[in-house]
C-alpha cells in the first residue's frame, strides 16, 4: 500500500518495510482467481507494471488492470516489448462470465459483485469492503452501467498521415479561428489509428474477402475487381438458333404453341452444321436449349453431331411478347420509347429486358450449383442472350446499351461467356449491401479455397468522410480529381472536428488530395437559457417547430445570424426570436408594405438627382461592399447585423421616414415616380443581399415587385457595389444632419412640446450646412419649424405664437382623423366626408385651415350637421377640448349639407 493513503484509509499496524514502486516493477503475485491457465513459456501474466494513471490522491496505490475491459490497461500492456500479455476475455458480449469462470459462469457481472466480495471474504482473501463514489460509465438511455469489452476491428492506420492531416490543416480557414490549433489541432496532435469496422447488419459492407482455407486476404474496390475474381470452374457457351422462318418475317414468337410456327431455314440449318463442326473440339458436356422450335431444331442439329441428348428449358425462351406475340419485332421494339425504359416497363402478358435478365441470370446461378467442372452449351435466343452477357458483368442499363447492344449475336453465332457472381437484388438491380453481397463468394487465387465477405460493416462516419468523393462516383467518373472539389466550406455544430470536420479531412489526405473544404464555419451548441444542454429527461427542450410556427422560419434564422457569433454558444431565448421578428422582420415588412400602399410600380432605378435617393443609394452601395466582404471572410454575424441596420437606422427610419411625403403628397406625378423608383430598387438590392439569412420573405419580395425575369430571387446574381455612387461627404452631412435633428427632438422632449407642434426657429452653428437647402429642408421637416439660422450656438426657439400654436391644432386633427382612416382600414385613395356639430368651438379655426384638412387627411368635405349614416363616431382631443365628430366614407350616400365649405380638394 502507498504509504499516502495508509491514513486516509484508516490503515493502523506497524510498518514492517518501506520500498519504491519502481523496485515493485517485474515482481510477480499469486492471483485470486486461478480461472485461467497462461502458457507461461509464452506469456507473461500476473506481474507488476508501472503506470502514470495510478494515483496517491485515491485507492491503495496499487490497482489490478484487465486489458479485455480498459483502454488505458490494454494501452499498458501494449508498451511491453518482451513476451505478451493474454487479453483474458472472460466475459460474453452479453455481459455474463463464461463458463471457464465456474463460480460465477452465466452472472451478469454486476450482479457477481457481491458474491465475488463473499468469496475472497470465505477464502480469507479480503483485507478492507467499502463504499466509495468513483466514476463509472451508464447507457445515456436507459442508465444501466456499460462494460469496454475489448474486440478485434480493422483499422485506418491515421498515426502513419498525422504529419499531413496537421499540414492540410494550416490550408484551411477556420471560424472561429481558435478551433484551428485548439480542439482541432489538438485532436490532430492525438491522432489515433481509425477503427473502421462495425458489427451490424446495416450499413456499408467492409469489401475484405477472406480465405477460410489459407486466411488470403482480398480487397475489392470495384465492379472490375469483382470481374477479375474467379467464381466458377464450369465452361459456358452461348448459341443464337440458326435463321428461323421468324426472322426471314420480321415477327416475335416467344411461346408454345407457336402462334405463326418458326422452325429453321435451309440457311439457319446450314449456319448450325458449320457451328457444330467446330464445338466437337470443346468437349461439350451438355447441351441446354430453349424449347421454342427454333432453338430445339438447333439443339438437336449439335446434339446429333455431338453424340448428346439436349435438354430443353421454358426458362430459356425469347422475350415474352404478350400482347406484341406473333407480331412484327417493329411494333413490339416501338412500346418502348427509349432504350432504358426496356429496363422498366413491359408490355400487356409481356416481359420487360429487366425480368429477363433476372430469369436466365437465375438460371445460370442454378446451374453453377447442380454441376461442376464441365463444358455446357446453351442455346437460346439474342435478346436473353445479351441480358446473360451483361448480366454476369454487372452492367448497368447504360453499359448494357453502350456494350452490349451494338454488337447483337447474329443467327447461328457462338459465344464463350465466363460466370461471375454479382450481388443482385430480387428485383435484378446491383445492391453491394447486405444480403445480397454477403452472396459473393469466389475462389481464392492463391490456394483455390472459397473465400468470404468478412461480417463487419464500415463506422458511417467514413461514408460522412468519403462524401465528396462518392457524390460523382470518384474515381469511376473519370479517375482525375474529384469535381466539385475543395467545397468552398462546411458548417456544423462544434462537435463535428471530431465527427464529419475529421472524417472529410481524413479521407481526402489519405488519399493524397490536401482539405476537402477551404473554410469551416463551426457552430456553437444551443442550449437553454441558463446556459444548460437541453434534454428531454431535464424538461428544457424547446420544440423548434412551434417556434417556426409561432415566428416564422425567416425569423427564427435571423435571431440565429444575429444573436451573437456564430462559434458562441446560444442561450436560446424565445423573446429574443420575438424581438428578431419586431426589430427586423416586420420593420423590413413594412417598408415594402409602404412601397405597395403608395408607390408607382413600373420600374425600379438607381438614378436620382434627389439628395435623400443619392444619399440612400450610397449608404445601400456601401452596404453592398460591406455585406460582400464579410461574406467573403465568413464573418456572417457582421453582415447580417449590417443589413439589420441599414433596415431600421436608414431605410425606415431616415429615408422612408423622410420620403413620406414624395410619396404620400407628390409635387408632381415625375416626383411620385422618381421616389418610387428608388425605393423599389433598394428593396429589390436587399432582397437578393438578404436572400441567404431570409430565403422566404425575401423570395415573397422578389416575386411581388416583378421586375425581373428570373424565375427565383435564389437564381439571381449576387448584388455588385457602384463605387462612383458611394458620397462618403453626402454621408458625413447626412450624419450631421440627423445628429442635429436628434438634438432639436431632445430639446423639444425637455420643453415637453410634441413634434406635431410646429416651432419658429433653430439655430445651429454648423456653417459648412449653409449653402445644403435641401439637407436643410430635412431638418425643417423633422424637427418641425419654420425656420433654420446659424448662430454661434445650437439654439431651438420653444415660444409659441398664436400662429403656431392653431397649426399645431390643426396637425392634431389631421393626425387623429388619419389614425381613424386606418382604424377602419381604409385605403390612402378612398376619401371620407368628416362631420363636426354645428355649435363646434374651433369652427373658425377648421374653416381656416380647412383645405390643409382636406388635403392631408385625405378628406373629402367637411360637413358642420348631425349626420344620420356614419361609419365611426368619436371625439378628437385637441389640447383640453373634446370635440364631437362622425366620419363617414365619401360615395356611399351623399349627406344632406345645408352649410358646407366651398373648397374641395379634388384628386
Amino acid at each position: 500500500m502507498a504509504k499516502e493513503r495508509a491514513k486516509v484509509l484508516n490503515i493502523e499496524g506497524k510498518v514492517l518495510k518501506e520500498v519504491k514502486g519502481k523496485d515493485l516493477l517485474g515482481l510477480k503475485y499469486q492471483p485470486v482467481f486461478d480461472f485461467y491457465q497462461p502458457n507461461l513459456e509464452k506469456e507473461r501474466v500476473w506481474e507488476v507494471l508501472g503506470a502514470d494513471f495510478v494515483l496517491l490522491e485515491e485507492g491503495t496505490g496499487l490497482v489490478h488492470i484487465a486489458p479485455a475491459f480498459g483502454e488505458e490497461d490494454m494501452e499498458l500492456i501494449k508498451t511491453q516489448n518482451q513476451k505478451k500479455f493474454p487479453i483474458i476475455l472472460n466475459v460474453d458480449e452479453e455481459g455474463k462470465f463464461k463458463l471457464e469462470v465456474k463460480k460465477f459462469a452465466g452472472l451478469f457481472v454486476k450482479d457477481a459483485d457481491p458474491l465475488i466480495i463473499q468469496d475472497l471474504k470465505e477464502r480469507g482473501l479480503l483485507f478492507k469492503e467499502e463504499l466509495y463514489e468513483h466514476d463509472y460509465p451508464f447507457c445515456w438511455r436507459c442508465k444501466t452501467p456499460l462494460l469496454y469489452y475489448a474486440k478485434k476491428s480493422w483499422f485506418i492506420k491515421m498515426t502513419a498521415v498525422k504529419n499531413d492531416l496537421i499540414k492540410n490543416n494550416e490550408k484551411i480557414n477556420w471560424v472561429p479561428p481558435h478551433l484551428k490549433k485548439g480542439r482541432f489541432g489538438e485532436w490532430l496532435r492525438e491522432v489515433k489509428d481509425w477503427a473502421l469496422s462495425r458489427e451490424r447488419y446495416w450499413g456499408t459492407p467492409l469489401p475484405i474477402w477472406k480465405c477460410e482455407n489459407c486466411k488470403n486476404l482480398e480487397v475489392l474496390g470495384s465492379r472490375e475487381d469483382l470481374r477479375r475474381q474467379k467464381f466458377s470452374k464450369n465452361r459456358y457457351f452461348l448459341l443464337r438458333h440458326g435463321e428461323s422462318l421468324m426472322n426471314v418475317k420480321q415477327i416475335i414468337v416467344s411461346t408454345l404453341p407457336e402462334k405463326v410456327r418458326c422452325p429453321l431455314t435451309e440457311k439457319g440449318r446450314g449456319q448450325i452444321k458449320k457451328v457444330a463442326k467446330i464445338l466437337k473440339k470443346e468437349k461439350i458436356d451438355l447441351i441446354i436449349a430453349s424449347d421454342l422450335i427454333r432453338t430445339r431444331e438447333t439443339a438437336e442439329i449439335v446434339g446429333k453431331e455431338l453424340g448428346i441428348k439436349p435438354i430443353f428449358d421454358k426458362r430459356l425462351r425469347d422475350i415474352q411478347a404478350g400482347v406484341f406475340e406473333g407480331k412484327s419485332l417493329k411494333a413490339h421494339t416501338s412500346f418502348w420509347k427509349s432504350y432504358e425504359e426496356r429496363f422498366l416497363k413491359r408490355p400487356k402478358g409481356g416481359e420487360s429486358y429487366l425480368e429477363v435478365k433476372v430469369r436466365v441470370y437465375n438460371f445460370l446461378k442454378d446451374l453453377e450449383k447442380k454441376y461442376h467442372g464441365k463444358t455446357i452449351l446453351l442455346v437460346g435466343h439474342q435478346r436473353p442472350w445479351a441480358m446473360l452477357e451483361g448480366a454476369v458483368k454487372g452492367y448497368l442499363v447504360k453499359e448494357f446499351s453502350e456494350k452490349i447492344e451494338p454488337r447483337k449475336m447474329k443467327t447461328g453465332e457462338l459465344r464463350e461467356i465466363e460466370f461471375k457472381l454479382f450481388p443482385y437484388d430480387k428485383k435484378g438491380n446491383l445492391d453491394f449491401h447486405r444480403p445480397y453481397v454477403d452472396e459473393i463468394k469466389f475462389f481464392c487465387p492463391k490456394c483455390g479455397g472459397e473465400m468470404k465477405r468478412v461480417s463487419e460493416v464500415i463506422d458511417c462516419w467514413f461514408d460522412s468522410g468519403a462524401m465528396p468523393f462518392a457524390q460523382n462516383h470518384w474515381p469511376f467518373d473519370d479517375g482525375k480529381k474529384p469535381k466539385l472539389f475543395p467545397a468552398d466550406y462546411i458548417a456544423e455544430g462544434i462537435d463535428q472536428t471530431r465527427g464529419w470536420f475529421y472524417t472529410l479531412l481524413a479521407i481526402s489526405t489519405l488519399l493524397g488530395f490536401g482539405p476537402s473544404y477551404k473554410n469551416v464555419v463551426s457552430l456553437g451548441h444551443v442550449l437553454d437559457e441558463k446556459g444548460e444542454k437541453m434534454s428531454k429527461s431535464k424538461g428544457n427542450v424547446v420544440d423548434p417547430w412551434t417556434i417556426v410556427e409561432k415566428y416564422g422560419a425567416d425569423a427564427t434564422r435571423w435571431y440565429f445570424f444575429t444573436i451573437n457569433q456564430p462559434g458562441e454558444p446560444k442561450l436560446f431565448s424565445e423573446k429574443d426570436v420575438q424581438e428578431a421578428l419586431r426589430n427586423f422582420v416586420l420593420t423590413f415588412w413594412n417598408c415594402f408594405s409602404f412601397y405597395q400602399t403608395y408607390a408607382i410600380k413600373k420600374k425600379v432605378s438607381k438614378k436620382s438627382k434627389n439628395v435623400l435617393d443619392r444619399w440612400i443609394l450610397s449608404r445601400l452601395n456601401g452596404l453592398i461592399l460591406g455585406t460582400t466582404k464579410n461574406l467573403e471572410n465568413y464573418e456572417i454575424t457582421e453582415a447580417a447585423r449590417s443589413i439589420e441596420n441599414f433596415v431600421i437606422k436608414d431605410l425606415s427610419l431616415w429615408y422612408i421616414r423622410r420620403s413620406r411625403e414624395r410619396f404620400q403628397k407628390p409635387k408632381n406625378k415625375k416626383e411620385l415616380e422618381e421616389a418610387s423608383a428608388c425605393l423599389g430598387y433598394l428593396l429589390l438590392t436587399l432582397s437578393k443581399l438578404s436572400a441567404p439569412f431570409i430565403p422566404f420573405l425575401s423570395e415573397f419580395f422578389y416575386q411581388k415587385l416583378q421586375v425581373s425575369k428570373k424565375e427565383s430571387i435564389h437564381l439571381e446574381s449576387w448584388p455588385k457595389p457602384d463605387k462612383k455612387a458611394i458620397d462618403k461627404n453626402l454621408e458625413k452631412k447626412m450624419e450631421k444632419i440627423r445628429e442635429i435633428t436628434s438634438l432639436a427632438l431632445a430639446e423639444r422632449a425637455k420643453a415637453k412640446i410634441k413634434v406635431r407642434q410646429p416651432l419658429l426657429r433653430l439655430e445651429i452653428p454648423n456653417l459648412e450646412l449653409k449653402r445644403d437647402s435641401d439637407l436643410l429642408e430635412l431638418i425643417k421637416k423633422e424637427v418641425n419649424v419654420k425656420e433654420i439660422g446659424f448662430g454661434k450656438k445650437f439654439f431651438l426657439e420653444t415660444k409659441i405664437t398664436k400662429e403656431l400654436k392653431e397649426e399645431g391644432m390643426v396637425r392634431e386633427i389631421i393626425r387623429q382623423i388619419q389614425q381613424k382612416r386606418k382604424e377602419l382600414g381604409l385605403q390612402p385613395k378612398e376619401k371620407i366626408v368628416v362631420s363636426f356639430a354645428p355649435d363646434s368651438e374651433i369652427s373658425p379655426l377648421l374653416e381656416k385651415y380647412g383645405e390643409k384638412i382636406c388635403q392631408e387627411g385625405k378628406v373629402e368635405k367637411v360637413v358642420f350637421e348631425e349626420m344620420e349614416n356614419f361609419d365611426f363616431q368619436g371625439e378628437i382631443k385637441v389640447e383640453d377640448k373634446k370635440i364631437s365628430f362622425k366620419i363617414k366614407k365619401y360615395g356611399s350616400k351623399n349627406p344632406r349639407s345645408s352649410s358646407t365649405f366651398p373648397w374641395r380638394h379634388s384628386s
